[in-house]
């Protein structure tokens, strides 16, 4: 795979889950997203490679909700130095997960405070190539949300559009709003309808965008990475950072 299509195809990789944004730390929030019908493979070596819960410093993790691999997460994760605590007093790691409409080819997307990381600088690429390689499309989206508080869910009030990281429009989620926008990628169509924001349209390559579910809850967003393109569900009592 030469250098062109491998950042094209990075870029395609699934950033369309939602997520819960409030900084707890001064370290930078961290966040992957895992699309791999065996997580427990390779989330410790992107952890480890991103030098998370090393220098001899335990971490505690624990799961927002049961994981299909979850036993398996569990077992990799306290191997490789990790601490499981179900209700720890401060969270190093979160995970969770979502199943997409469609399978998609295994593969990792990384977000540092709310925009794309490039891995150019670690040695990840040779993981995400032989992850495609080796393995067939997954419905499972695992999502390690790293220096996090855990936040009870509440209904969101606005959606809010977000374009080449500046925001565009702002959106009562209680009212019909169908509006299309242009991107660095091409276009991408939302819709907000009783009290439900999703992706309509999209111009990007794999759109799993539309794969994605619908957004409600403050604090979830959906992350187009080919078009540069978030939304976040903002209101209620969820204070959010937005990258």
């Amino acid at each position: 795979m030469d250098r062109r299509l491998f950042f094209q195809t990075l870029l395609s990789a699934p950033l369309l889950t939602p997520l819960r944004l409030a900084s707890q730390s001064r370290e930078a929030d961290l966040e992957i997203y895992l699309i791999s019908d065996t997580p427990q493979t390779h989330l410790p070596l992107l952890l480890k490679e991103l030098n998370r819960g090393s220098a001899g410093v335990p971490r505690s993790f624990t799961f927002v909700k049961t994981h299909p691999k979850e036993t398996a997460i569990k077992t990799a994760l306290v191997k490789s130095g990790w601490i499981f605590a179900r209700q720890p007093a401060r969270i190093g790691l979160e995970v969770s997960f979502f199943y997409l409409d469609q399978p998609v080819l295994p593969s990792f997307s990384l977000v540092k405070d709310g925009k794309i990381w490039d891995v150019r600088s670690w040695n990840l690429r040779t993981l995400w190539n032989d992850m495609g390689q080796k393995q067939n499309g997954s419905l499972l989206l695992t999502v390690a949300s790293l220096n996090r508080k855990i936040l009870g869910k509440c209904a969101g009030e606005l959606a809010v559009v977000y374009v080449n990281g500046r925001k565009r429009d702002v959106f009562s989620l209680k009212k019909n709003t169908l509006k299309s926008y242009a991107s660095r990628g091409g276009r991408v169509t939302i819709q907000t309808a009783n009290g439900y924001a999703r992706v309509l349209e999209s111009s990007c390559r794999h759109k799993v965008c539309l794969y994605s579910p619908s957004v409600s809850l403050s604090g979830e967003r959906i992350i187009c990475a080919p078009n540069h393109f978030l939304i976040e569900i903002q209101g209620g009592s969820v204070d959010t950072v937005i990258g």
